[in-house]
C-alpha cells in the first residue's frame, strides 16, 4: 500500500505529494518481519522501517536536501522516535528498538 506522508509534527500544511510511504505486510511470508515501512522523497528510497514481533529496526540512508530531512523526521516521528533517537539514527545509520 502507498500514501502521501501527512504533516503532523512540521510546521508545514503538507509536503505537497513530495513524500510517500509505502507499507508491505509480510506475516504470510515467514521472513521473520512483519512489516516494511518504506519513506520515498522525490522518487527516492531515503528511509525505512522493519517491525518484526520483539524489535523494530529503523534505517536512515544518508542526507538528500533540505526538504528530504524534513520528510525523513516527520516519518521517523510518526513511526515512534524521539528528537533524541532521531538525532543518533541520523549519526549512526540505523538504531533498533525493543528487543
Amino acid at each position: 500500500m502507498m500514501y502521501e506522508l501527512e504533516c503532523r509534527y512540521d510546521t508545514r500544511q503538507s509536503f505537497y505529494g513530495k513524500a510517500q510511504v509505502e507499507e508491505q505486510d509480510l506475516k504470510y511470508l515467514n521472513s521473520g518481519l512483519n512489516k516494511v515501512i518504506k519513506l520515498w522523497s522525490y522518487d527516492t528510497l531515503v528511509a525505512e522501517i522493519h517491525e518484526r514481533d520483539d524489535r523494530t529496526k529503523y534505517y536512515y540512508f544518508g542526507k538528500y536536501s533540505q526538504t528530504t530531512t524534513r520528510h525523513q523526521k516527520e516519518f521517523f516521528k510518526q513511526n515512534g522516535l524521539s528528537d533524541k533517537e532521531i538525532e543518533k539514527l541520523f549519526k549512526n545509520g540505523i538504531i533498533e528498538k525493543g528487543v
